[in-house]
């Protein structure tokens, strides 16, 4: 296993800042890069040292962790003359924290391996919240001696480490994760638009269904979801939109690369109701998720 030696960490944004944080608070010694200035001197104050490039970032450690937002910045990270590639040692591993499809981690995988890199992906779940405690649940797939050897990197930063097999395994299971967390969320709005119309308090019908067959982890956490609405929400370009949208995405494009059907999956990302941020046309706000507000 890795001791508690030199890690790379490149994307220190509402996750990655506070991922890497639990690093230099766990005792690794940390190198980051991000193009935005302001967290990297944040993480600077905690200890941390900066590189300029992601090419500088894979040089000066055996392991770089990526945590960008998607297939495109996870391509911008790796590939260049400033890339990933250029800089990682053959036997270093690279970690891809974003959340990408899984045949487009394999194919990356693939190319690691021609040039004696490993690679694993392990996106997360979580939100904010769990990267800022350190509780997260880290998803892997990937060469299994290099997860034995990053544990010790993942357990400072979730809670829940599971290694699910081959390359892109991770991402699958991330995947799925959120896309039945996305229908959860759709279905819970829809409920409680009807139990509002009938005459049913929200508030009272929640109350009932986290001890009812009904119950979820969006009804056990719906004040949280309250929150991380009104924390980052911004429309059609707010963090959450972008990431909702880009997951349905990502599933679809899964689900049709290996022939399966997911009819609800399409359903739900087609839905005006799926659009659930302030700001955008009947979204789940109407539905049910600022009940809060009306």
């Amino acid at each position: 296993m890795i001791a508690k030696k030199g890690v790379s960490f490149i994307g220190l944004g509402v996750m990655g800042a506070r991922m890497a944080q639990n690093l230099v608070k766990k005792g690794f010694d940390l190198t980051v890069y991000d193009v935005m200035e302001k967290p990297v001197q944040e993480l600077k104050a905690l200890g941390a040292k900066s590189v300029d490039t992601c090419k500088e970032a894979a040089r000066v450690n055996d392991v770089t962790i990526a945590m960008v937002r998607d297939d495109a910045q996870i391509d911008a990270v790796i590939y260049g003359e400033t890339g990933v590639w250029e800089g990682a040692k053959e036997g270093s591993i690279f970690v891809i924290c974003s959340t990408i499809g899984p045949l487009h981690c394999q194919r990356i995988a693939a190319e690691g391996k021609e040039r004696g890199i490993r690679l694993l992906d392990a996106p997360v779940s979580g939100a904010r919240p769990g990267a800022e405690a350190g509780t997260l649940t880290i998803m892997v797939g990937g060469d299994k001696e290099a997860f034995k050897e990053c544990r010790p990197i993942f357990e400072a930063m979730g809670k829940n480490i599971y290694y699910l097999g081959s390359a892109g395994m991770g991402e699958t299971c991330k995947l799925v994760n959120n896309f039945l967390h996305i229908l959860n969320l759709a279905v819970l709005a829809e409920g409680l638009a009807l139990a509002r119309r009938v005459g049913l308090e929200p508030e009272n019908l929640l109350d009932v269904v986290k001890v009812s067959s009904g119950n979820s982890w969006a009804v056990e956490n719906w004040d949280l979801i309250q929150e991380l609405v009104t924390e980052y929400c911004e429309g059609k370009k707010g963090p959450l939109w972008l990431g909702i949208q880009k997951d349905m995405a990502l599933v679809l494009k899964m689900a049709k690369d290996v022939g399966q059907l997911v009819p609800i999956a399409g359903l739900v990302s087609q839905l005006d109701a799926f659009r659930f941020f302030p700001g955008v046309e009947r979204s789940f706000y109407d539905y049910g998720l600022s009940w809060t507000e009306q």
